[in-house]
């Protein structure tokens, strides 16, 4: 079982044309308290393709915005009939990297980073995983997203999934809160293969990360995963 999800996390949100930086204009996960998860799994375990899965993130605050990737360490799904039906994925929070905006230098990003693995963010001293478990998946029924175009996005131009086929929720646990968040997410299996892409927006304070920042340079309460997984059989 190999998953992997797209994060449309490292999607730059470059703001050459305007003075402050919002979090991109992406699908508001639905965040709830943590649900309970069903211990029979059912149909056959698949195991993620960790070298050709990821999480981008952006984060933004009033003067710009900052890019990166958390590694997946491990992973699995469960498929039968083609359908993914649960899964869980563990992050390498520790191994967090800082990768932009694009153009910065390395020991700015290399700083950054020191203080995301603080106990103002991550503390990933005690907090050195987080962990994705499924706890729902059904068909999409909303509105399908088409592609949009921005002229802040130095890379990626669209920070919604398009065509959407299954709404997913699961717990997700970071800084050793765990919340339930539920978004949509464009899932394929084809053969022994799968894939999945999702992309969207988090309140950070849901998680216990609450640093607000310099006074005159505030951090957004946003931050946008862009998810991409793969897994096989």
């Amino acid at each position: 079982m190999k998953t992997r999800f797209l994060s449309t996390a490292v999607l730059g949100s470059l703001l050459a044309f305007v003075s402050c930086t919002s979090a991109p204009d992406s699908d508001e996960a639905k965040t709830t308290d943590a649900k309970d998860v069903s211990e029979n799994k059912t149909g056959e375990k698949w195991s993620l393709n960790v070298s050709d899965s990821k999480i981008e993130w952006i984060g933004t605050k009033v003067s710009g915005y900052h890019t990166g990737i958390v590694p997946l360490k491990s992973g699995e799904i469960y498929v039968t009939n083609n359908e993914v039906n649960g899964g869980k994925f563990v992050m390498d929070i520790a191994n967090m990297q800082v990768s932009g905006p694009k153009g910065s230098d390395t020991a700015s990003n290399a700083k950054l980073l020191t203080h995301l693995k603080s106990g103002d963010f991550f503390d990933v001293t005690t907090h050195p995983e987080g962990t994705f478990e499924l706890t729902n998946v059904k068909a999409y029924t909303g509105d399908v997203i088409k592609d949009t175009t921005d002229p802040r996005q130095d890379e990626i131009n669209e920070y919604k999934v398009t065509n959407p086929t299954h709404l997913i929720s699961g717990n997700l646990t970071l800084k050793g809160v765990t919340k339930n968040i539920e978004f949509p997410a464009r899932i394929t299996v084809s053969g022994s293969a799968a894939e999945a892409i999702a992309k969207f927006n988090i309140d950070r304070k849901e998680w216990g990360i609450v640093y607000a920042g310099k006074p005159d340079d505030l951090i957004r309460d946003a931050i946008h995963l862009g998810i991409s997984i793969k897994a096989a059989k």
